[in-house]
């Protein structure tokens, strides 16, 4: 049987390699802006531009399938976890909830991380990354929000400097997202197989095996 999740996570993964790479795109130009601001907007300013417009599209987009991906991977974890005790429902309204998702978002994962370190699934290692990385990620996304706000209402040398370390928080952030969608797909990926494995239906009698020696 496969995973529900499993196509989607593979375009979501795309989707944010995409917009880690525009991200990365956007933090040279503005580290080019610091550094001459003339050839910036002689050479750099229009790229840039378009790379702005398109990375907000993208971002939009990662929004609907981040949506459908999370309530899709929570469609995989009550079924492999029965106990599992957050509805894919419940984790909808965590990640979409603007107050209630500073608490949603973070418990989301460090409940899936909680349940892949289970000795019995083999996804230990992905249980670790992401219940490390989900305190983090929450961080920085609220340091993400002061800093727009910061440097919208500053100019000069010190809004340049507030777009840098915007622009830094903006790439950690969603390298963190990629990396919990890579880790939370391995993992997923990871149980499946291992619960597709057959067991030995036999017992090995402790007799057999002093006979045998």
């Amino acid at each position: 049987m496969k995973l529900k999740s499993e196509m989607v996570s593979s375009i979501l993964r795309i989707m944010l390699w995409a917009l880690v790479t525009l991200t990365t795109l956007n933090l040279l130009a503005t580290i080019i802006y610091a550094v001459d601001t003339s050839f910036y907007m002689d050479s750099i300013y229009s790229i840039n531009s378009f790379i702005n417009s398109l990375s907000t599209v993208l971002y939009i987009l990662i929004i609907v399938i981040y949506l459908i991906w999370i309530y899709r991977v929570h469609m995989d974890l009550v079924v492999i976890f029965p106990s599992y005790p957050r509805s894919s429902g419940s984790a909808l309204a965590c990640s979409m909830i603007p107050i209630y998702s500073f608490y949603g978002l973070p418990s989301t994962y460090l409940m899936i991380g909680e349940h892949f370190q289970n000795e019995n699934t083999g996804a230990q290692k992905q249980g670790r990354w992401i219940s490390g990385l989900a305190v983090p990620m929450i961080i920085s996304l609220i340091l993400i929000n002061l800093l727009n706000r910061l440097v919208t209402n500053s100019d000069g040398d010190a809004n340049v400097s507030l777009l840098l370390v915007s622009n830094v928080a903006e790439l950690s952030t969603h390298i963190m997202f990629l990396s919990l969608c890579i880790f939370v797909a391995k993992g997923l990926q990871l149980i499946h197989f291992n619960s597709q494995i057959p067991k030995s239906t036999y017992d090995i009698n402790p007799e057999w095996v002093s006979v045998i020696r």
